[in-house]
């Protein structure tokens, strides 16, 4: 064989093998993100949307972070700036906790990792309310 097959098989080999090492990660780390995002608790019920006013939160499960800025107003939540956006597009969740004027408890089930960590943040922020 000449040297550029040899370098060639070699590249196929490592490529193949990175593969692997990817899918098998892949395989390992999924379930356990999916564990930690089951295991997110809000505690913030809406009942207790009433002191006026602009708070922080912050959420993570595992490498999904996200970060916001919650203001209630009279009539709840009435903004939520993602000050560190996860993946995915969040415009329709921040739209839905805005319109329920509080974090939508029961969508929690079914609802994607980013969405759960993005509702926790939220309850998190709403959690810091004081008179």
């Amino acid at each position: 064989m000449s040297a550029g097959k040899h370098l060639l098989r070699g590249l196929v080999i490592v490529s193949v093998i990175i593969v692997l090492l990817v899918v098998m990660a892949w395989a390992l780390y999924t379930p356990a993100l999916n564990r930690a995002a089951d295991a997110i608790v809000l505690h913030s019920p809406t009942i207790s949307y009433r002191y006026l006013g602009t708070y922080e939160g912050s959420a993570a499960c595992l490498h999904v972070v996200a970060r916001v800025r919650v203001t209630v107003s009279s009539t709840g939540v009435s903004s939520v700036e993602l000050l560190q956006r996860p993946f995915g597009n969040m415009d329709l969740l921040v739209d839905r906790i805005i319109k329920a004027g509080g974090v939508p408890v029961d969508v929690i089930s079914g609802a994607t990792v980013s969405s759960k960590v993005v509702m926790k943040a939220v309850d998190d922020a709403l959690m810091k309310q004081r008179p």
